[in-house]
């Protein structure tokens, strides 16, 4: 099976973002799960944005690329406090950081997650 080639910059820049943060912080970053647990006690009234509703739901069955261009756009939404951008943006980087992880380790639907997250980026 022939998977795409990933942006081998784009990959390497943001594994060394997210390793950057992780440093920063000096404390480990929340996995993918902790991190969707973290936004839903974050977001309370806000859990009411299709966007953040479909980024909790595409976490939970494992569609983290999914998962993460939905948290992309429901940064664009009206209403979320500074504190909640924040978690969705934590939330966003946990997802990824996990996906790195486990591209790194081979898993093709990883790599292609990543690839769906880049290109909704591009758009």
């Amino acid at each position: 099976m022939n998977l795409p080639r990933m942006n081998t910059p784009a990959l390497t820049a943001a594994l060394g973002i997210v390793l950057a943060s992780q440093a920063i912080g000096c404390s480990r970053a929340p996995s993918a799960a902790e991190g969707v647990t973290q936004l839903e006690k974050s977001l309370g009234k806000a859990l009411e944005n299709s966007a953040v509703q479909l980024a909790i739901a595409a976490a939970r069955t494992n569609d983290l690329g999914v998962g993460v261009v939905a948290l992309q756009e429901a940064k664009r939404s009206p209403g979320l406090s500074a504190e909640q951008l924040q978690s969705v943006e934590q939330t966003s980087q946990a997802i990824i950081a996990e996906l790195l992880r486990r591209a790194a380790a081979g898993d093709a639907r990883a790599k292609a997650d990543l690839q769906l997250i880049e290109q909704s980026r591009s758009q």
